[in-house]
């Protein structure tokens, strides 16, 4: 995650609410940014406490309250984040994940496929990553063998890669919502 600390001499009574202002959890740790708007609201209801005010020094205004404009902001409330694993096309995949990514489909041919396939064979390097593996069926992984589709004379139906999990829980979100209805 990156965030912006340096100082922006640039902000008017115009563009303030658009700024940009970390984010920390009760135990300090940088959560992520939101604009200057929505830290407002959370300094306010007390939700959050400003850890450090912009410089050069931005009053916010009100007809019963002043603020300075936060860079920083800390919640009041430790909020617990689920540890999520970040996969990305090169991270390492599991033969049966690929299989269940494809969903037992062959990207040769589109025949039932009960093995995986190596894009670039291992036998020159090929990772066992997302971008790298597909399923295949047993006559599609023969035929190919140890060269790549183009030596093979082979054509991937779809580009292999990491499986989205938002996609994947927004799927389980409808489907269990058309199960309820």
């Amino acid at each position: 995650m990156a965030f912006r600390h340096a100082e922006d001499p640039h902000i008017t009574s115009d563009n303030w609410i658009h700024a940009g202002v970390l984010v920390l959890n009760a135990s300090y740790e940088a959560l992520t940014e939101i604009n200057a708007e929505r830290a407002v609201v959370l300094l306010l209801s007390g939700t959050a406490e400003t850890v450090s005010d912009r410089r050069p020094e931005f009053p916010i205004r009100s007809k019963h309250v002043e603020i300075a404009l936060p860079e920083t902001i800390r919640l009041t409330r430790y909020v617990y984040l689920e540890h999520r694993v970040l996969v990305h096309d090169e991270s390492r995949a599991t033969l049966p994940a690929v299989l269940r990514r494809d969903r037992y489909r062959c990207g040769y041919c589109s025949g039932w496929a009960r093995t995986v396939d190596h894009i670039r064979p291992r036998s020159r390097g090929g990772p066992n990553t997302w971008a790298n593996l597909i399923a295949a069926c047993g006559p599609c992984n023969s035929r190919k063998a140890d060269r790549t589709p183009e030596e093979a004379g082979m054509r991937l139906l779809w580009e292999p890669k990491a499986p989205d999990e938002l996609a994947k829980r927004q799927r389980q979100i409808w489907k269990d919502l058309a199960a309820a209805g």
